[in-house]
């Protein structure tokens, strides 16, 4: 076969941009330079022009959420850098046929070609083809994947990471590579595992054991501070202390499963299919004895939750005003709900201890809430705060009368040109200029359009005289009166608004206890301030009784 190549005159100029990834742990940093010093070579025989080349290294193909350089060709091939592609197979792009087909379309946008060393040109077949194959090659890896991983399971090896308690034995086969997932009891660690499981079954809480723990300086898992999910995690998933059977000897694998988001490249956790899930006994790692275990099951269940409420827009709307809202002034975590009286106390503090926090006196929510609100109703309704809102809506009168007259205006043009060059068709007819069944055609089309324009006229609005009603001031009162007495509707619709408005303008309110026994200053911040500001960066306000302490918006 005898190519013909065109004459320099006639033959565009291509510039090629190069693309190399590897994924496997197996490939080295060498490959990329392999891919690329063959990627040269195939654009000199093409007399290509190469402009620029990306990589990226040790990343899956399965998305491209996740890859710095491709999503940097990307862009370059958007600001019209290069008009091809060159890279090794159609499977370092991607192995996800979405995607293949999502690049495809979207370089061809851009004018962009790919050429790869094994396919050539890539086209539409390709793209079905041998996305279709990289997918399934890349299901096919997953298979092999957890084949593998479920016989190291069945073989008494660890498949994850570190564990607390345990530490990782490094060992070598005949051949000299390491065998992975062997792991040795850490006695101190240990330790702290049997107490947890012994003070777990005697009652005392994760929080009281997480807070012992903080006191004492312990390191957790992650040598920072304990909490109470790092004990108690999640049953269901075999999370935290109490549920890792890994502690009675027993190892799992399959209990969930990980997929990717194509659109960001995270993965996600989901329940693992129960039939899936492979159990090997390894007492040599057992840490607690089975009594205990089976103690600490039965303490759990008879303190696990019922079966949650249906899910609607009264149960997930929060019932307090500052629900979630609330952050302590000490240490920076949340408040959250405690006990029937609707106060709040430090999160962390109750998570972690007192070591985490000092902060251990409880605020009740309607005091805050009242602060608030108390502080917002007579800030907007201050003399100065009205005459602006007047001003607001005057303004507001002003663009909207602007925005009508510019709609009119257009329609009386366009009406006026229709009546013009309709009575000028006319005229020309008359005068025997024009004639035929195409000018009757063209006349009832300028009717058709005349009698369009003049009803969208009929039916605009027309401008109002910029004047307010005299009692718009007195009704702006009321409106904010009715807001601060529908909050204390806490059983109606209006009050669940009511809240819903007020959050949506506070982004968190500091709660910082003061020496006075029961007193706090409050900072609140968000779009609020915006309301209640008068000029700088932040208004002071100051309200009588005892209690209110001075509270500052800032913006």
């Amino acid at each position: 076969m005898v190519n013909i190549v065109p004459s320099t005159a006639t033959r565009p100029l291509m510039r090629a941009a190069l693309y190399a990834r590897f994924s496997s742990d197996l490939q080295r940093q060498t490959s990329i330079e392999d891919q690329f010093a063959a990627c040269r070579a195939f654009a000199a025989r093409q007399g290509v022009e190469i402009v620029g080349a990306f990589e990226d290294a040790g990343i899956s193909g399965a998305s491209i959420a996740n890859r710095p350089g491709f999503l940097a060709m990307e862009r370059a091939a958007r600001g019209g850098a290069f008009n091809v592609v060159i890279c090794e197979a159609l499977d370092r792009l991607s192995r996800s046929q979405a995607d293949t087909a999502a690049i495809f379309e979207d370089l061809r946008f851009h004018g962009v070609a790919i050429h790869t060393i094994s396919e050539g040109a890539v086209d539409e077949l390709h793209v079905g083809l041998k996305g279709t194959m990289n997918a399934l090659f890349l299901q096919e890896i997953r298979r092999k994947t957890r084949r593998g991983l479920e016989g190291v399971v069945r073989d008494g090896r660890h498949t994850g990471g570190r564990v607390y308690g345990y530490a990782i034995r490094r060992e070598f086969d005949a051949a000299g590579e390491a065998i992975r997932g062997l792991r040795d009891i850490v006695p101190a660690e240990a330790e702290v595992v049997v107490e947890i499981f012994r003070k777990y079954a005697a009652g005392a809480s994760p929080r009281a054991i997480a807070a012992d723990l903080n006191a004492r300086g312990v390191l957790s898992p992650r040598c920072g501070t304990w909490n109470a999910s790092t004990i108690n995690g999640n049953a269901d998933r075999g999370n935290g202390v109490i549920h890792n059977e890994l502690y009675r000897g027993v190892l799992v694998f399959g209990r969930q499963t990980w997929l990717k988001d194509r659109s960001t490249g995270a993965r996600n956790a989901r329940k693992g299919d129960p039939a899936s899930i492979v159990r090997q006994d390894v007492p040599a790692l057992r840490i607690v004895p089975e009594e205990l275990w089976l103690k600490v099951r039965a303490r759990y269940e008879e303190n696990r939750l019922g079966p949650q409420k249906t899910s609607s827009l009264a149960s997930v709307r929060p019932k307090h005003l500052l629900s979630g809202k609330l952050t302590c002034g000490r240490c920076g975590g949340p408040m959250i709900r405690s006990g029937s009286d609707q106060r709040f106390v430090c999160s962390w503090r109750r998570e972690r201890g007192s070591a985490a926090c000092d902060n251990g006196r409880g605020v009740k929510g309607a005091d805050i809430a009242d602060r608030v609100l108390a502080a917002l109703r007579d800030r907007l309704l201050a003399p100065d705060i009205v005459a602006s809102a007047m001003e607001e809506a005057r303004l507001e009168m002003e663009k909207r009368n602007r925005e009508v007259r510019g709609r009119r205006a257009k329609l009386e043009a366009d009406l006026a040109e229709a009546i013009r060059r309709s009575e000028r068709l006319i005229d020309q007819v008359a005068d025997g200029i024009l004639s035929g069944a195409a000018i009757k055609d063209k006349l009832a089309a300028l009717e058709d359009q005349r009698a369009v324009l003049e009803a969208d006229l009929a039916t605009e609005e027309a401008p109002s005289p910029i004047s307010l009603h005299p009692g718009i001031a007195e009704h702006y009162r009321r409106v904010v009166g009715d807001l601060a007495q529908a909050l204390h509707r806490s059983d109606s619709e209006a009050a669940a608004e009511a809240r819903d408005l007020v959050r949506r303008l506070i982004e968190t309110v500091v709660v910082t206890p003061i020496p006075e026994r029961g007193r706090f200053a409050l900072t609140v911040k968000g779009q609020i301030a915006a309301l209640v500001s008068q000029d700088g960066d932040c208004t002071t306000l100051v309200g009588a009784g005892a209690g209110f302490e001075p509270a500052t918006f800032r913006l």
